[in-house]
């Protein structure tokens, strides 16, 4: 399910995303340790994410290692992006980001219910 999903993100592919996430799903991005975004419900998330995708011209999520512990989905990942848009007091737009980073999966009712992307 993991998989599927970062495949409709890597295509810019909202409602294929959204279609694994619990109506209830929490998502943060966590950022030096501090939480950056939060949205809670399926339904911001999604609001989020449509905003999210005129940001990058391109964008790749690669799984490099999975590891399970509890109840938790550990993903490392490698993101590579090109940006769509300029950054205030940032990149410019056609930037290339490369990151490495990791995100931490909880599933309930057979979908996500959170998601937290840590860099």
């Amino acid at each position: 399910m993991v998989e599927e999903y970062i495949l409709a993100y890597n295509k810019f592919d909202v409602p294929g995303m959204v279609s694994y996430l619990h109506q209830d799903m929490l998502f943060q991005n966590i950022s030096q340790g501090k939480v950056t975004l939060e949205l809670k419900g399926r339904n911001s998330f999604t609001r989020q994410a449509y905003q999210a995708v005129n940001l990058f011209k391109e964008r790749e999520i690669k799984i490099t290692d999975v590891k399970f512990e509890k109840e938790d989905m550990i993903v490392k990942i490698d993101y590579k992006g090109t940006l769509g848009v300029d950054v205030p007091d940032g990149p410019k737009k056609g930037e290339k980001i490369e990151l490495k980073g990791g995100s931490i999966f909880q599933f309930k009712e057979g979908k996500i219910s959170s998601i937290k992307d840590i860099n």
